[in-house]
């Protein structure tokens, strides 16, 4: 065998080792960041009634509308109130608050990592999981039809949060549509993943399967791996190159082939 071929060989086989090292030490890192800091799975369940009773308070949900003013949804939550601006106006009078579901959600909510839905459910019902309540509406940018432009200019979205903890008390936060992509820090004021409000964003977000936000891998599992990741991968293509040139045609004419000889014309075949 060739020189050449013994060289990209040995390069192939030390490349692969290499890889494998990386890939080894990179699964070890990554389960130690998920063991340290698991993620945060959380589920929703929606409620669609108008009066309900969370951590023995009332909660009522009541349309305002007044000449002049821009409608309103008042919440009461035992002495508190909230007016939470429409910011999609109804399309269809539906019951419940379903007529409100292209921009506004009620939902009860919890920690759920290692349960299927059902267990959930049933933890709910059987009160054994502590769920917590929020009320979440999604603002489309202003002057844009919502179904229209205002359907597409994701990045103008406003989604805000009322937390009604049981203690009687209302809190509430404004975050935007999140930008920041790749292994980037999240932007202040942003949705970031692995919390509550983004996945309860997502359940707002119109197609949010398919043309949702960009994954963002800044603090997951994936940053935990560094510079390993693309390592692994120069040493995988160092190596694939490798075998491909040790295993590649001498380039030698032989056999049946015709060959040319330089300077020479080829002849008629017969």
């Amino acid at each position: 065998m060739p020189r050449t071929r013994l060289a990209a060989l040995a390069l192939a086989l030390l490349s692969a080792l290499g890889a494998f090292w990386c890939v080894r030490d990179m699964s070890a890192r990554i389960r130690a960041f998920l063991q340290e800091n698991p993620p945060n799975i959380y589920a929703f369940l929606p409620i669609l009634t108008r009066e309900f009773t969370f951590a023995d308070r009332v909660v009522s949900l009541t349309d305002e509308s007044a000449t002049g003013k821009p409608a309103t949804l008042l919440v009461r939550y035992g002495d508190a109130e909230v007016h939470v601006p429409v910011t999609i106006p109804p399309r269809h009078k539906l019951p419940g608050l379903v007529t409100h579901e292209d921009w506004l959600r009620v939902m009860l909510f919890a920690p759920r990592s290692g349960m299927t839905m059902e267990a959930f459910e049933e933890g709910v019902r059987s009160g054994s999981i502590q769920t917590r309540l929020a009320v979440v509406s999604r603002t489309p940018p202003e002057g844009f039809d919502p179904e229209g432009w205002g359907a597409v200019r994701k990045k103008d979205w406003t989604f805000d949060f009322w937390e009604l903890r049981p203690d009687g008390v209302v809190d509430h936060k404004t975050l935007r549509y999140p930008t920041a992509r790749g292994l980037r820090e999240p932007k202040p004021g942003e949705l970031h993943e692995n919390t509550w409000e983004f996945q309860a964003a997502l359940l707002l977000m119109p197609n949010a399967g398919k043309k949702g936000p960009t994954h963002n891998f800044y603090g997951d599992a994936l940053s935990a791996a560094g510079w390993r990741l693309p390592a692994a991968a120069f040493f995988g293509l160092i190596a694939t190159v490798g075998v491909a040139f040790a295993a590649a045609p001498s380039g030698r004419g032989g056999g049946g082939g015709v060959s040319w000889r330089s300077g020479a014309a080829p002849g008629p075949v017969t």
